[in-house]
């Protein structure tokens, strides 16, 4: 009876299946479904319904040498995930750009041509179409740029290329 009674509970049990953690895309000129230049409260919600809250938030500071400007930026820090935002005079924040470094998320980011922070900058250049690489001695990088997708950057820290992707970039600001 014991057995019987087993097998029976075994067969009404319910099977729950193992989902695999949530994923997200980025795109040159997207975080998720939302463009640069979308709404931030939307991009905020889908991150932060694949990650949690952000890490941290922080107010950014502008360039100086871009003059005085009433755009106001913040960065949404998800570990190794930012994404800025920016608003202009008083204007709903808009997603301006992201970034990704080496971290816990990597393994669930979607990223372009697949070059992630775990590729070496030799593979990035196979993998990415027309890619071109040099170092730029004023920033200190070795840097990955395609006309495929001019907006995006991918950079690692060796003056030859060699190691990994140690930054990826849509959309980046320089200011020195």
């Amino acid at each position: 009876m014991h057995l019987m009674t087993t097998l029976l509970l075994s067969l009404t049990a319910t099977w729950t299946p193992v989902t695999a953690p949530a994923r997200l895309t980025l795109a040159a000129d997207a975080v998720g479904r939302v463009a640069v230049g979308g709404p931030a409260a939307t991009m905020r919600a889908e991150v932060t319904a694949v990650f949690g809250r952000p890490t941290r938030v922080r107010k950014m500071t502008p360039c100086e040498l871009a003059g005085p400007t009433d755009i106001r930026q913040r960065a949404f820090v998800w570990k190794n995930l930012t994404v800025t935002v920016a608003s202009k005079a008083g204007a709903p924040e808009t997603v301006a750009a992201w970034s990704v470094v080496p971290g816990r998320l990597s393994a669930r980011l979607d990223m372009p041509y697949r070059v992630g922070t775990a590729t070496s900058v030799r593979r990035a250049l196979t993998m990415i179409p027309r890619a071109t690489g040099d170092y730029d001695e004023v920033f200190g990088f070795f840097g990955i740029r395609t006309p495929a997708a001019p907006d995006l950057l991918w950079t690692g820290t060796e003056r030859d290329g060699s190691g990994l992707v140690t930054r990826i970039d849509s959309h980046p600001a320089f200011c020195e």
